[in-house]
């Protein structure tokens, strides 16, 4: 078959139609095989419009459209071609999706009728066009025929074969004597992502989700003043959310962007998340990219988005103030009373003295108790609650050299009674000097 080769002009030859239309074929196909290398899904709708009006009498109407077949050929109409003719919904539709459809090129074939003809399968319509010479100062104008796209629209329970065909709408369901109902959540196949209110409410609704999460966590951050393990974490997902947040905000400023390039980043930002708020710490799964099913899988990957930036991410280790009171006593409140059900309790201390010496010596000389019974134990001189040397500093709190850490033992009836108390009481027995002393509260899993 050479029905989409090149002519070979030469001198003297006899021109006829055929050598004119062999040479579209053979253009044609030229920029369609050098266009499709360039990349994937390289057809859909650019622009899109339709009339609400129709809806109440069982009609769809398209009032215009911009886009590209599969096979290649491109529509701008009502501007370059005709729109197609309104579609009458049957009654009890339900789950359609309706489709614009052209007849697709075939070998041999008649490709255009006139008025008078009738030709289902004809790709198009000819029609007087009076086109002026654009090389001549007078712009003389002479009447000749174009042949205009004869598009329509078609139900997917219809015969779609030998049509190239774009989905444009869904229809939800007509039920008798009311307007026809479309999915609002149907997304057509897209050369430009931004074309769909549906993928414009998750982009909206994934950037207010990071500048939230990341104010959060700049904040938590900005005041902490921390170097712990846990933190390193909170860095870790914040340079995440600080890398994509941009990205997001300045690929959708763009003039078009193709769902295929946002559903890519997108997909890196639910796995990088994953780590972070995943119990298994790995991505879930998520629909691979339907170009002609783009609701399912933007659906997919925009609920797993969702889940990611909701999770509540609470601080593993909380930093108690000790604040200093009359007779060498510290008092550290517990603002939050989970805590004394759910933490554990560390204190870090530093002192100008060798470190075994300090481990040895703190515990003795350290009285913790709840902050409403430190002075009855100060003077009965009775023990605090236990304090057990740690040989290394928690993971979840920062490491400072010189520091010695003591867990505050959780049992025995004086804890009974601090977990129902305001706050800690730490009273010191003995002179430490040069004391340091810090208060952590570390969240058990």
């Amino acid at each position: 078959m050479s029905a989409n080769n090149k002519v070979v002009w030469s001198e003297g030859m006899f021109l006829r139609p055929q050598h004119f239309q062999q040479q579209d074929r053979y253009l044609e196909q030229l920029v369609e095989a050098r266009t499709a290398s360039l990349g994937p899904y390289t057809w859909g709708v650019v622009e899109l419009a339709i009339d609400s009006e129709p809806l109440s009498m069982g009609k769809i109407s398209l009032s215009r459209v911009k886009a590209i077949f599969p096979d290649g050929t491109p529509i701008l109409a009502p501007e370059n071609e005709h729109l197609p003719d309104v579609l009458d919904v049957p009654v009890n539709a339900r789950d359609e999706v309706v489709y614009l459809c052209v007849p697709m090129k075939r070998p041999g074939s008649q490709e255009s009728i006139r008025d008078q003809e009738d030709f289902p399968q004809a790709r198009y319509q000819a029609s007087n066009f009076d086109a002026r010479n654009s090389a001549a100062s007078s712009g003389e104008s002479a009447r000749i025929q174009v042949g205009k796209l004869r598009v329509c629209l078609k139900l997917e329970s219809d015969d779609l074969s030998g049509y190239a065909a774009i989905g444009v709408t869904r229809i939800k369901e007509r039920l008798p004597e009311k307007p026809v109902e479309l999915d609002t959540d149907y997304i057509p196949p897209l050369l430009n992502a931004e074309t769909s209110s549906v993928i414009n409410a998750y982009i909206e609704e994934v950037k207010g989700l990071l500048d939230h999460r990341g104010s959060a966590l700049g904040h938590r951050l900005s005041d902490s003043g921390r170097s712990g393990s846990a933190e390193i974490a909170d860095y870790l997902l914040l340079q995440v959310i600080n890398r994509f947040e941009p990205l997001l905000k300045q690929i959708t400023a763009q003039p078009r962007l193709h769902p295929h390039s946002l559903f890519l980043e997108l997909l890196q930002l639910v796995g990088e998340l994953s780590t972070f708020t995943s119990q298994s710490k790995r991505p879930p799964e998520i629909p691979n990219y339907s170009h002609e099913n783009l609701q399912l899988s933007f659906a997919g990957l925009f609920s797993g988005l969702r889940q990611s930036l909701s999770t509540v991410l609470e601080q593993t280790a909380i930093a108690m103030e000790l604040v200093q009171r009359k007779f060498g006593i510290f008092v550290a409140p517990v603002t939050d009373p989970s805590l004394l059900k759910s933490a554990s309790f560390v204190m870090a201390v530093k002192a100008d003295m060798p470190g075994d010496l300090l481990r040895s010596r703190f515990p003795s000389q350290a009285k913790v108790a709840p902050v409403e019974a430190i002075r009855e134990l100060i003077s009965a001189q009775l023990a605090g609650l236990s304090l057990r040397p740690l040989p290394v500093a928690p993971r979840q709190i920062p490491y400072h050299a010189g520091f010695a850490y003591f867990e505050i033992e959780r049992s025995g009836e004086l804890w009974q009674a601090m977990t129902r108390s305001g706050g800690f009481a730490v009273h010191l027995g003995a002179e430490f000097p040069g004391l340091t002393m810090e208060l952590w509260a570390i969240r058990n899993n």
